[in-house]
């Protein structure tokens, strides 16, 4: 082959991939030695769902999921369960202290109330941040490099990107504790009791469900987060994701009703790790509906420094 057959093929391989309708006449991108590698679609992937196989894939993946990552996300469980005990659910306890406020502090109380509040919706936004972290940091580890992972390691793949997730639970932390501050029976009359239970609920359950893959999105992607989840919810399956968001905003509330708060905090542990792993594989299901991803593209986007 002489050198004119050489240029003709590769000029073939440009054309025939080349869009003949773009305006700016861009021609395609060839691979380059020593370029990023293209993930190649795995069916058999520990993590990602087969392209097409809705629920049952994404409950064949969670389930894998929840039993190779069980043990090692212990001290992660531990981890939250501080938080969640002392803060989740006791948003109304300042209220209850506003009055003492009052007299010890006369008129300087209405100030601190406000203030009391928000460190409390940041402050209990934390359980589903370490929840959500130290999943896809365990999760992502052990299916990539089959061994489960130091804590050390999970801390080097999410730490950068912990207080971008931290500022999104908290925002979205607001919805879901200040409502029923606003929202109440005294208020709105004991005959929209019912109702406001369960419209309370499906609020709860549906901004769950969204800051799990949005949360995703920030500790594996980079970006404008809440439209990246919003398009990445459109392509996938999110039955197995509302299930476990509305047990994360219905069981804590009745074992606490039924056995107190430490046995809330029993349940809520393993409530939101569980949330947690399925965010993840629905996230997963969601970006192979896009394209090729692996569990090893989603390591190396976690391994990858953060840029300024």
């Amino acid at each position: 082959m002489d050198r004119n057959d050489a240029l003709h093929l590769v000029g073939d391989v440009v054309v025939e991939r080349a869009d003949p309708f773009d305006p700016e006449s861009r021609t395609v991108e060839l691979p380059r030695p020593g370029g990023p590698a293209v993930p190649v679609a795995d069916e058999d992937d520990p993590l990602v769902p087969p392209l097409g196989s809705g629920l049952r894939g994404w409950a064949e993946r969670f389930g894998g999921v929840a039993l190779r990552c069980g043990v090692p996300l212990s001290p992660v469980g531990l981890l939250a369960a501080v938080p969640t005990h002392f803060f989740v659910g006791r948003v109304d306890d300042t209220v209850v202290a506003a009055p003492a406020l009052s007299d010890l502090l006369g008129g300087f109380a209405l100030l601190l109330l406000p203030l009391m509040w928000l460190a409390f919706f940041t402050v209990s936004a934390l359980p589903l941040v370490i929840g959500l972290a130290g999943t896809v940091g365990v999760a992502v580890y052990r299916a990539t490099l089959g061994v489960p992972p130091r804590p050390a390691a999970v801390w080097r793949l999410v730490a950068y990107r912990l207080r971008a997730l931290w500022l999104w639970f908290a925002a979205f932390g607001v919805i879901t504790q200040a409502l029923p501050l606003v929202l109440t029976t005294d208020r709105l009359g004991p005959a929209v009791a019912g109702p406001l239970a369960v419209g309370l609920t499906l609020v709860s359950t549906a901004v769950l469900t969204f800051t799990g893959v949005l949360g995703c999105v920030v500790l594996i992607e980079r970006g404008n987060g809440r439209r990246r989840a919003a398009h990445l919810t459109s392509m996938m399956p999110l039955g197995g994701l509302i299930v476990a968001s509305l047990a994360v905003t219905v069981l804590p509330r009745l074992a606490e009703a039924a056995w107190g708060g430490i046995a809330s905090t029993v349940v809520s542990v393993p409530t939101v790790l569980l949330w947690a792993m399925a965010a993840l594989v629905a996230y997963c299901q969601g970006r192979r509906a896009e394209g090729p991803v692996t569990s090893k593209s989603l390591y190396a986007a976690l391994s990858a420094p953060e840029l300024d």
